[in-house]
């Protein structure tokens, strides 16, 4: 059977397993969100059951089945049995999520439904910029540690409405944990292939009975199967939580981290042959060690203040702060004197960059959600079958509306040192250390082109999201946000420098809107709609029309239509969903005077998303999902790629991962499992002259638990396959990690 016949079946597939599968009774689980159970989810039995619930979606806590998009969550559960300790490898359990690239090696990049995510989003609020986001202005953090992460919430689709500017792909969003009234200790201790180390450890103390501490912390140095790559990172999180009295919480979540690992340009891809150079050792390393290494400290904090005034006027008051200062050295594989790779002697062109950065984020948030009955109708109950039973005629309507009114600011200074280098032979490696040489073959040019910048960014923004809720069958929501934004950068080179300094501002005004309907047939299936827009408010940032005008922001809008259903009583988070997303006002060079840009392409992505989620039975956890995406570019100045693919976005991808434990007998405590991932080959750029072939990973784990006690050994490409995951930049790729083997042995208390 062919793809599109697959496709096909999986609606009618979810809607017959919903419709027979028995409806469980009433509980008080099932009449709305439960987010406290979560929150301690390493002490509830609800953690080994899929993630049903999200406040991504509509900032609102929802079950994922009444929202009107697709929202994935990647659970504390997944991180355990496949050993994650970089979110890069989280996404694999996503559909239509994939690396994106990655010009130094340090940092995370994600392509959702073939849109680079530019924003690091972490507990609903921007910090920090995605490395190769391609964001003009503010640089990329460091690696994020995953040892206090809860969860991942995966949103597709345009989000500006919930969190700002941003691509339409969709959003990652980082949930971090908090403290839960009682007392808990896990001790963990990792140890793997090419000198990998890492302790982590959870701490939870409940002092008195209104307030509860906690500390995430975690320690981990490494090597790697590429030369010279190192890596060491310390990271702690600190936070707490005051239940001040029966309708007020206060709670407070700390980081820092100080990571100091090897920046790794890649391996060198050939323009002109259109391929990976052939031959180049899979650990050759086109760094230079002592100099290619970048040092990052993060300092980031949320306080978060909510206050139950009655059963339906909630507020919730965050001040969100963080701090990032990064410096060191990286190479570009480019030579700007001559040819990237010499014809004769095969030596790999190369060019430094010393860079130090400080980085700001700031934001100030308010919320209020009003709940009311609008309508005391009939009331509505489940039938045996699982259906709604009217009682009296029309059911109640309630009502659920959100306020909310933030201001945020970002500030970013670099100063960075320019210049070309020695290259590097391939296969007869000489490291020179850090070698400096002109940039540009010009008589006078400096050795080292000193450039300073500066970025600030504001905005206040105001967001209406309403929903509408007929009974247990109709959700209805809509709403829009409105966002006033500032933003100024300026760029300068020493007197007498050929390239010359700038300064650009820009003041907008944006509205973006969305609307979603879900209808449920059944109490575990619904079918949903939605519209949603976005704008890229920084993307055109700087880029001036031939009469001097600031060009206009990409805008985006998307189309999404599904089915979601929860199966095996709760136990099984099924969703299919097909989308189309419209770029339009893509800059490109004006075709009466290429120095300047105009306002003339659009690009489209359109697709089809699986996933599968939980455990449809005690002790066997399974995680399926698949993604076919076409996404192309549509028109262009001059005609130019029109119709080719997006670079970066395989046409086909997905995976699924599964582990058994079993639950008794002589055999309990011990757990099998092992998947596959695997992404179509890939276009290196938009005029389609090469492409990446594609991949298959596959890992395997096996652990025995006994009491307090867990061991635990993984196996990560398992064959040791050797292939890449993304285009880095024009002339590098983003190798895969070679097998890896984690041995962990944890304790709790």
């Amino acid at each position: 059977m062919n793809l599109t016949g697959i496709r096909s079946l999986f609606p009618a597939t979810l809607a017959v397993l919903a419709f027979n599968h028995p409806a469980p009774a009433q509980t008080a689980a099932d009449a709305g969100p439960t987010p406290r159970r979560v929150i301690v989810e390493d002490r509830s039995v609800e953690a080994e059951l899929p993630a049903l619930e999200s406040t991504t979606a509509t900032r609102l806590p929802e079950r994922i089945l009444d929202a009107p998009r697709s929202v994935q969550v990647i659970t504390r559960r997944t991180f355990e049995d496949r050993i994650i300790n970089d979110p890069q490898e989280a996404v694999q359990n996503v559909s239509g999520v994939a690396r994106g690239g990655n010009f130094n090696g340090v940092g995370e990049s994600f392509v959702l439904r073939g849109f680079l995510q530019q924003d690091l989003i972490k507990d609903g609020f921007r910090a920090g910029a995605l490395v190769g986001s391609g964001s003009p202005v503010f640089g990329a953090t460091g690696a994020t540690d995953v040892s206090n992460l809860e969860r991942i919430e995966v949103l597709k689709g345009p989000a500006a409405i919930l969190y700002g500017r941003g691509e339409p792909g969709g959003v990652v969003n980082y949930v971090t944990r908090t403290p839960y009234l009682g007392n808990g200790f896990t001790l963990e201790q990792q140890i793997g292939s090419y000198g990998f180390y890492r302790t982590t450890l959870d701490a939870n103390w409940q002092p008195f009975d209104p307030v509860a501490l906690r500390l995430d912390a975690a320690y981990d140095r490494n090597e790697s199967a590429v030369d010279l790559v190192r890596g060491e990172r310390f990271f702690i999180a600190p936070s707490f939580l005051w239940r001040i009295g029966s309708a007020t919480t206060l709670t407070f979540r700390g980081e820092y981290s100080n990571d100091d690992r090897s920046t790794n340009p890649g391996v060198p891809y050939d323009a002109d042959a259109r391929r990976v150079l052939p031959g180049v050792p899979s650990n050759r390393y086109f760094g230079e060690p002592d100099f290619t290494n970048f040092r990052t400290r993060q300092l980031r904090g949320l306080l978060t203040l909510e206050h139950r005034w009655n059963e339906h006027n909630v507020t919730t008051l965050s001040l969100h702060a963080r701090r990032g200062d990064i410096d060191g050295g990286y190479f570009i594989l480019f030579n700007f004197a001559g040819p990237f790779i010499d014809p004769v002697t095969g030596d790999v062109g190369r060019s430094a960059a010393q860079q130090d950065t400080a980085e700001q984020n700031q934001a100030v948030r308010l919320d209020h959600v009003f709940t009311w009955t609008v309508y005391d109708g009939g009331s509505t109950t489940s039938g045996k079958d699982g259906k709604s039973l009217g009682r009296g005629g029309f059911p109640t309507v309630t009502n659920q509306l959100l306020f909310s009114a933030e201001f945020e600011r970002q500030s970013n200074d670099t100063l960075r040192q320019l210049s070309g280098h020695t290259p590097l032979n391939p296969f007869n490696p000489i490291y020179t250390g850090y070698a400096p040489q002109p940039l540009l073959p010009f008589p006078g040019f400096p050795t080292l082109l000193r450039e300073n910048s500066a970025a600030t960014a504001k905005s206040y923004s105001l967001l209406v999201q309403d929903r509408l809720s007929f009974g247990e069958t109709v959700y209805l929501s809509f709403g829009g946000r409105a966002e006033w934004f500032d933003a100024a950068s300026a760029t300068s080179y020493p007197a007498g420098s050929v390239f010359p300094s700038s300064a650009n501002e820009v003041h907008r005004f944006t509205f973006n809107p969305s609307a979603g309907l879900v209808v449920k047939p059944t109490r575990n299936l619904s079918l949903y709609g939605s519209y949603a827009e976005s704008t890229n408010t920084f993307q055109n940032f700087g880029l001036r029309t031939a009469d001097g005008k600031a060009i206009d922001p990409e805008r985006s809008r998307q189309f999404e239509a599904g089915v979601k259903a929860e199966l095996f009583n709760r136990r099984l988070l099924a969703t299919a969903s097909f989308f189309q997303i419209t770029k339009t006002d893509v800059a490109g060079a004006d075709p009466n005077n290429p120095l300047f840009s105009v306002n003339a392409g659009e690009e489209r992505s359109r697709g089809f998303e699986f996933d599968l989620s939980g455990e449809p039975i005690p002790g066997w956890r399974v995680n399926l999902n698949y993604a076919y995406i076409d996404a192309r570019i549509v028109s262009a100045p001059l005609g130019l790629n029109v119709g080719n693919r997006r670079y970066g976005v395989p046409e086909n991808s997905g995976g699924f991962f599964t582990t058994y434990e079993f639950q008794s007998g002589a055999l309990k405590g011990l757990g099998l499992g092992g998947g596959m991932f695997f992404a179509d080959r890939t276009q290196v750029d938009n005029t389609n002259s090469g492409r990446l072939s594609g991949w298959a990973q596959t890992d395997a784990v096996i652990y025995y638990r006994r009491g307090r006690w867990k061991a635990q050994v993984n196996a990560k490409n398992l064959f040791d396959n050797e292939f890449y995951y993304a285009q880095n930049q024009d002339t590098t790729v983003q190798i895969a990690p070679a097998r890896t083997i984690i041995g962990s042995l944890s304790v709790k208390f």
